[in-house]
């Protein structure tokens, strides 16, 4: 079959191959970064919970 090339349907494009699915994310990676995360706020509030017992000024960081 022979489509004229001044029918609209003679411009169509053939659709793309569908683009790769990103790799997939390493849940371990992930669960050490939260990890740090919270260790590293948790060291920054005892450390201000310190030196504001050692100014005098008390900060509840109980949670």
């Amino acid at each position: 079959m022979q489509i004229a090339a001044d029918r609209s349907s003679a411009s169509l494009q053939r659709p793309t191959a569908p683009t790769p699915a990103p790799p997939s994310v390493d849940l371990t990676q992930l669960a050490v970064a939260q990890t740090n995360a919270k260790m590293t706020a948790s060291a920054g509030a005892a450390l201000a919970q310190v030196t504001g017992e050692l100014t005098g000024t008390l900060v509840n960081i109980s949670v």
